[in-house]
């Protein structure tokens, strides 16, 4: 197994930044693309999303982004397969939400070199640092 090269980092941080960048201009369509045909997407509280059908028709249930940031603690992987680990701060608020919503916490993806070079979501998992609502 090879180590990721310097060209695998930069094609992993581009796709990372697409995806940042199209959470920021609520373009569901082209986030749910960032992920592969079979993603698994693994909310806190929540049911997994199988698929990126089932992502897309979550990511629709945000009514409306006020601000998505990522900073990425880490990227490595080997051959086809990467990790991104980092920390994320998004304020959001869902259909029939009264108030836009705030939260911060952590990340992990898993990223799948496709046929065609490009890098995809296959795994994505997050979880609050906010404390449980009583």
């Amino acid at each position: 197994m090879a180590n990721l090269t310097p060209g695998d980092r930069a094609a992993l941080e581009q796709a990372a930044d697409a995806y940042v960048a199209a959470m920021n201009a609520a373009d569901w369509e082209r986030v749910a693309r960032s992920f592969s045909e079979n993603a698994v997407r693994i909310p806190p509280n929540e049911e997994p999303h199988q698929g990126r059908e089932a992502i897309a028709n979550w990511l629709g249930g945000i009514e409306e982004l006020n601000s998505y940031e990522l900073v990425r603690d880490q990227i490595d992987g080997c051959d086809d397969l990467a990790y991104v680990r980092g920390r994320y701060a998004i304020t959001l608020r869902p259909l029939g939400a009264p108030g836009p919503i705030s939260d911060r916490g952590d990340f992990l993806e898993v990223w799948r070199r496709e046929g065609d070079g490009a890098w995809s979501i296959v795994e994505a998992m997050w979880n609050t640092r906010l404390p449980a609502s009583a």
